[in-house]
């Protein structure tokens, strides 16, 4: 097993101590530890049934831990009240079936109500965070529409403004970037970002494609047999011997002539590197 880091940091803002999680009754992770820094990008890589989308899970606070413990802020996130743990973390599930019943407006809205006074209604910061929300994943346009006419990269897109007009600090991302043409995956990952960056947001997000979390990700942990097989920067984690282990295929990486940047090129079989 390769590990990069292994330190839970004292100062994160989330954090997994010795966390052990399963998916019903069978345990797909144990011995968990890693910390989440104030305004990073940090992205969750695995293979098919690695536990991605379960780890994402017990970090909100969805699903209880099977052992050890998920850390707010220092706090164990078990102690916290239901209503204050949505004011701190936005989850957006991977799949989740919206209300086609709702106006696209008024999905969105169910995203203030961890700030909602009761039987207040909705209020005008609420309007102004829920139009905010719309604009930052180009989805203004949708405002009155039902959710039931939009396609399945709009519906992503909705459910993602549903999660930024919670205003949470912490934004847990489960493979947002599924049902997306190429154009708005990169500007949702941009968004991303820049929410790191301008927002003072924290984000961890579940991903497919590695070639998006080089760019993107401050920093890149790697799930693999049962455990969390290597932390750090893309540099150190996106290596050909970790990408071999961790998913079969070899690896090549290559510099972009125009932007500099540093891609990854698959192939499966040795046989096609080296006929």
């Amino acid at each position: 097993m390769t590990i990069t880091e292994s330190r839970v940091a004292t100062t994160s803002v989330l954090a997994a101590s010795g966390l052990a999680c399963n998916a019903g009754k069978r345990t797909v992770l144990s011995d968990i530890d890693f910390d989440v820094r104030a305004g990073e990008v940090l992205g969750l890589i695995g293979s098919n049934g690695t536990g991605k989308s379960t780890l994402l899970r017990v970090l909100a606070g969805v699903r209880p831990a099977a052992a050890g413990q998920v850390l707010l802020k220092g706090r164990p996130l078990s102690s916290v009240s239901s209503r204050e743990r949505a004011r701190q973390i936005a989850f957006v599930a991977q799949e989740e079936a919206a209300p086609s019943d709702l106006l696209v407006s008024e999905m969105v809205a169910l995203g203030r109500v961890p700030h909602a006074r009761a039987w207040g209604g909705i209020d005008e910061a609420s309007r102004l965070a829920v139009a905010n929300a719309l604009r930052l994943v180009d989805l203004e346009y949708a405002v009155q529409q039902s959710m039931d006419r939009l396609s399945g990269g709009e519906r992503r897109r909705a459910l993602l403004a549903r999660g930024l007009a919670q205003e949470a600090p912490v934004l847990l991302l489960d493979e947002p970037t599924n049902h997306l043409d190429i154009k708005h995956q990169l500007a949702l990952m941009r968004l991303v970002r820049r929410l790191c960056q301008t927002l003072d947001r924290t984000v961890v997000v579940a991903l497919h494609d590695l070639d998006l979390a080089a760019t993107f990700c401050d920093r890149i942990a790697v799930l693999h047999d049962g455990g969390l097989f290597a932390l750090g920067s893309p540099d150190e984690v996106l290596t050909p011997s970790v990408l071999h282990d961790a998913f079969g295929v070899l690896a090549t990486r290559v510099r972009h002539p125009l932007t500099g940047r540093t891609h990854l090129l698959f192939s499966h079989d040795e046989r096609e590197i080296h006929p």
